[in-house]
């Protein structure tokens, strides 16, 4: 799972996973069951973590990316996920449960930024689209 600092990693994944726990800030790539790796915002924000980034996901073959339902902005530069061939980039909207969500601006930030369709819109609050992003990974 990668995506900037606060769009909800950490607490899709426990969702994803069924996992009980308070959802706190990660500090470091965190190795969870079922090969899920859930990795810091930093990662994605600051520039000098990229190196990180794709360390971290070069021996992966599936890259969540969450794409927060109330930014305006992708987090990082165009095309970074893409960098090894043969990654599957899955797009998840997120948050989309916050008052100021957009999911179809969230969807086209993702299209114009390389990562394709299908995306999922989820809300760790209402548990809206966990299922089917469960389902759909699981099929993979």
């Amino acid at each position: 799972m990668v995506g900037e600092v606060g769009c909800g990693k950490t607490a899709l994944m426990k969702a994803l996973l069924q996992s009980d726990g308070e959802v706190r800030k990660t500090q470091a790539a965190e190795y969870h069951e079922h090969n899920v790796i859930d990795t810091p915002g930093e990662f994605i924000g600051r520039p000098a973590y990229y190196g990180a980034l794709l360390a971290t996901v070069v021996g992966i073959s599936t890259i969540v990316y969450l794409q927060p339902a109330n930014s305006n902005a992708f987090s990082m530069p165009s095309g970074l996920l893409l960098v090894y061939p043969n990654k599957r980039v899955i797009g998840v909207v997120s948050k989309t449960d916050l008052p100021d969500s957009d999911s179809v601006r969230a969807c086209k930030i993702m299209q114009e930024n390389g990562i394709k369709e299908p995306y999922f819109a989820t809300s760790t609050v209402t548990n809206e689209g966990i299922e089917q992003l469960r389902s759909y990974l699981m099929n993979l």
